[in-house]
C-alpha cells in the first residue's frame, strides 16, 4: 500500500501522542532513518512541510553505539525508522547476502527499538509493503488495500521474510 503523504499524517501522530494542545509537552523533534529510501525521503519532506524539526541519523542500524550517538546528538522526541537493506540492483541481492540482510532488517531494527526503549523515546517503524500479495480477500485491481492489522501473506523472497519477521516482533 502506498504511503499516505498528506500533512495530516504528522498531525494525527501529534494528536495521538498527546503533543497537540499540551502546554507542558516537549517540542517535537524527529530523528529519521532511511534518508535514501522512498519512505525515508518522504518523511523528511513531510517534516519540512509541517515545520517539524528533524534530522537524519548517520548511524547504521546494526551499530548500537552509533545509534546511541545519534540520539545523544539530536535529543529527539520520536524516532522514525524507514531504513533497511533492499539490495542492489533489487531485492534479489538479499537472496545471496542473507547475513547482511538479516543483520540490518531484523537485528538492526530490533537494536534501534531497544535503544529507543532504554531512552524512553517513541519509535515508529516503517517496514515495507513487500510482505503482502494479492489473494482472495484482496483481488488484484479491486482497490481493496491491506491494513496495518492484516497478517503478512507473502514470503516469496528472503527480503520479504526478513521484513515479515520484523513486523512480528
Amino acid at each position: 500500500p502506498p504511503l499516505h503523504t498528506s500533512p495530516s499524517l504528522f498531525l494525527s501522530i501529534q494528536k495521538a501522542m498527546g503533543f497537540e494542545g499540551n502546554g507542558n509537552s516537549k517540542p517535537l523533534k524527529f530523528l529519521l532513518y532511511g534518508r535514501t529510501g522512498w519512505i525515508g525521503g518522504l518523511l523528511g519532506k513531510l517534516c519540512e512541510s509541517q515545520g517539524i524539526p528533524y534530522e537524519y541519523g548517520s548511524g547504521r542500524l546494526e551499530n548500537r553505539s552509533s545509534l546511541e550517538a545519534d540520539i545523544a546528538a539530536v535529543s529527539p522526541t520520536h524516532v522514525f525508522n524507514a531504513a533497511g537493506v533492499t539490495g542492489r540492483p533489487n531485492v534479489d541481492w538479499c537472496e545471496s547476502h542473507k547475513v547482511e540482510t538479516i543483520r540490518t532488517n531484523v537485528v538492526g531494527t530490533l537494536t534501534l527499538a531497544d535503544v529507543c526503549r532504554e531512552k524512553g523515546i517513541v519509535m515508529i517503524n516503517y517496514a515495507t509493503g513487500c510482505i503482502f500479495e494479492y489473494d482472495k480477500d484482496h483481488p488484484e485491481g479491486s482497490g481493496i488495500g491491506f491494513k496495518e492489522e492484516d497478517t503478512p501473506n507473502f514470503v516469496g523472497s528472503y527480503y520479504s521474510k526478513t521484513k515479515r519477521s520484523e513486523e512480528h516482533t
